[in-house]
């Protein structure tokens, strides 16, 4: 089965790989996705990114059918499928485990924003209060319920976070966003400091 996407997208997904296992928004786990002309997506596979080549990415249909690719896709399909199908603006997924968002996911608390980079992403990331895999269509029509159509990234409830853009590096650069967002706060936190929040207007403006 040849691939429909381009050389230079499967690239731009291979070093988005690279950039997420550097940053330690993913470790073990984690998938990035991109949108495809003629309802496809292109992902990584089941498979730590740090270690994923060319060969082993994947092309599913929207029903989740592998159309292309040597690799086997993840079990958490359904939420990348969710939000493309809910956000026709949304053109690349990147999903990890970074360990700043992680105290907020496993308190299952939303992340109101307080660092200027966090605006980006609204003026708060709201929380997937589901603790397990995102395996079934259900469970991703709720990730993408959480998500909405006004935020650039959930928390998903002890297991990690999701966020969206319009690119492969815009989603990784908004992971990377989220997780330096929730480390600044925790910091504010622990010293006795209270974070200034954004309100949704100024977090706009920023």
């Amino acid at each position: 089965m040849e691939f429909a996407s381009t050389a230079d997208l499967r690239a731009e997904v291979l070093a988005g790989c690279r950039v997420l296992h550097h940053f330690r928004i993913v470790e073990g786990f984690g998938h990035i996705s991109a949108r495809l002309a003629g309802d496809r997506i292109l992902m990584t596979p089941r498979r730590a990114l740090g270690l994923v080549t060319e060969s082993e990415l994947v092309e599913l249909d929207m029903e989740g059918r592998q159309v292309a690719g040597g690799g086997s896709p993840p079990l958490e399909v359904a939420m990348h499928l969710a939000v493309y199908r809910r956000r026709p603006d949304v053109m690349a997924i990147a999903r990890g485990h970074p360990r700043h968002v992680a105290a907020y996911g496993c308190a299952g608390e939303p992340l109101r924003v307080a660092h200027g980079f966090g605006a980006n992403l609204g003026s708060e990331v709201r929380v997937f209060a589901q603790p397990f895999l995102v395996a079934s269509r259900e469970m991703g029509e709720g990730v993408a319920d959480a998500l909405g159509t006004d935020s650039e990234a959930v928390i998903l409830q002890s297991n990690g976070m999701l966020a969206v853009g319009q690119s492969v590096p815009h989603a990784c650069v908004q992971a990377l966003f989220l997780e330096e967002m929730a480390q600044a706060q925790l910091l504010a936190h622990a010293a006795g400091l209270q974070p200034r929040f954004y309100s949704a207007e100024n977090a706009a403006r920023r």
